[in-house]
């Protein structure tokens, strides 16, 4: 594999072929520099490309005083596929080219640093002209690097490889950042908030902050989703709340913490989805005031999924919801987590307390008899004294919503849930379709254990 560093011979473009020489110098790798002729001038004309030619070599001579092997290349023109062939861009390492410096046109306004980015060939590293990512590169300091990470979304596995790449190089302080709505956020982990807010205290009335169940249960999702960084460097996560376009919010930290490398993911959307859902990663690029890696889908590395060590069993205390409770205990294992969970069904103008914030709980008259009978569930065995329980009661519209909503909230790596070919007479029984609705909804493995 090889490092592609892309130059018009600018001094923007000589500062970040000295970047891209000190990192291929670094890995070892052999680094490709390509000369880009983006100039308007007759192309024709034999005396500018000799000019050109020249040039390049004498920045290849200079290079290779921090890389080992340098190979000059001219190319004539701007055009991204001119520019990388498809055997170059499946074998490039990293794609390194100034964030500045470059001429556009009246018809194309985006720099080269967006069309390669775009092109998503390999990561681009759009570098601007500060030490701190060159003295990095030279180990002589800790890079400061914020890396975007959205728990929900495949785009942050390609940001985290590229991540772990750069602590393999050096070290690295890492700001996890999450830009996420606190409306949204509260929907999805089932955080009910009232109508008469004014009974609330101020941290609870603002529609913008972040309640500490939220921010517990973001922060341990974003925590996983990291896993573990090998290198030196410390770890941040930093949740933003906000509205509106998230490149804005991540500028925002970038600029308030003084970061000085942003890594963002790519969707890689084209055409008429880029208009219309916008992009993050070419936000980020073309306003950032540091230097930029975006990284596409393909950079990412495969994620192992490890056994189940927790998981969630709706109860509605029939025999099919102790087959899964059993089913769970032997899953997880000693040192494992079992959540056992009763969601009462609201019926018609039961509506729960009107002025509770947070998850709406079983009703006052049922709670304390019902969370009693959840830890009569718990089998007696010494398997299950290995394993750690905890039990919830709460009431809800939609069951297969409430227990999707629990299962975010716990974190837990599986649900399972019984089903029974008969019908039981219970209060709240889970009826087939829930199992169903679970296994169409829910983010997490639902596991449906028949009763037998």
């Amino acid at each position: 594999m090889a490092i592609i560093c892309a130059t018009n011979l600018s001094a923007d473009a000589a500062h970040a072929a000295t970047v891209a020489a000190t990192l291929a110098g670094r890995l070892r790798e052999p680094l490709l520099l390509l000369g880009v002729d983006d100039e308007v001038p007759d192309a024709e004309a034999p005396d500018a490309l000799s000019a050109a030619e020249g040039g390049l070599a004498a920045e290849a001579a200079r290079l290779r005083a921090f890389a080992g092997m340098v190979e000059p290349r001219m190319q004539r023109g701007a055009s991204v596929e001119t520019l990388l062939g498809d055997e170059e861009c499946r074998s490039a390492r990293l794609v390194v080219v100034s964030a500045e410096g470059w001429r556009t046109s009246p018809w194309r306004k985006t720099s080269l640093a967006e069309r390669l980015a775009r092109h998503g060939c390999a990561p681009v590293l759009a570098v601007r002209r500060d030490t701190a990512l060159l003295d990095w590169a030279r180990g002589r300091r800790r890079l400061l690097v914020m890396v975007g990470v959205d728990p929900r979304s495949s785009t942050s596995d390609a940001a985290i490889t590229f991540l772990r790449e750069l602590r393999r190089v050096g070290g690295c302080d890492v700001l996890a950042a999450y830009v996420c709505s606190p409306l949204e956020e509260r929907e999805r982990l089932g955080i009910h908030t009232p109508v008469h807010v004014e009974r609330l205290d101020a941290r609870e009335r603002t529609m913008e902050g972040l309640e500490p169940l939220v921010e517990r249960v973001l922060h341990r999702e974003v925590r996983e989703r990291l896993g573990d960084l090998e290198g030196e460097g410390s770890v941040e996560v930093v949740l933003e709340p906000g509205y509106g376009r998230p490149a804005d919010h991540l500028l925002h930290v970038a600029h308030a913490r003084s970061v000085e490398l942003t890594v963002v993911g790519m969707h890689l959307r084209g055409g008429v989805q880029r208009l219309w859902h916008g992009s993050v990663s070419e936000g980020v690029l073309r306003r950032a005031e540091r230097s930029v890696a975006c990284i596409p889908p393909g950079a990412r590395e495969p994620r192992r999924l490890p056994p189940p060590r927790s998981a969630l069993v709706p109860v509605d205390f029939t025999l099919a919801s102790g087959q899964a409770i059993a089913q769970a205990c032997s899953l997880v294992g000693p040192g494992g987590r079992v959540h056992l969970l009763h969601v009462h069904r609201l019926r018609g103008r039961e509506r729960g307390p009107r002025d509770f914030h947070g998850v709406l709980p079983e009703p006052g008259g049922e709670r304390d008899r019902v969370l009693k009978r959840l830890w009569a569930q718990v089998p007696g065995d010494t398997v299950a004294q290995a394993v750690h329980w905890s039990v919830e009661g709460v009431s809800g519209d939609d069951v297969a919503v409430a227990i999707c909503q629990a299962t975010e909230r716990e974190g837990v790596d599986l649900v399972c849930v019984g089903t029974s070919a008969r019908r039981e007479v219970a209060p709240d029984v889970l009826e087939e379709a829930v199992a169903r609705e679970l296994v169409l909804r829910c983010r997490r493995p639902v596991m449906v254990v028949p009763s037998v």
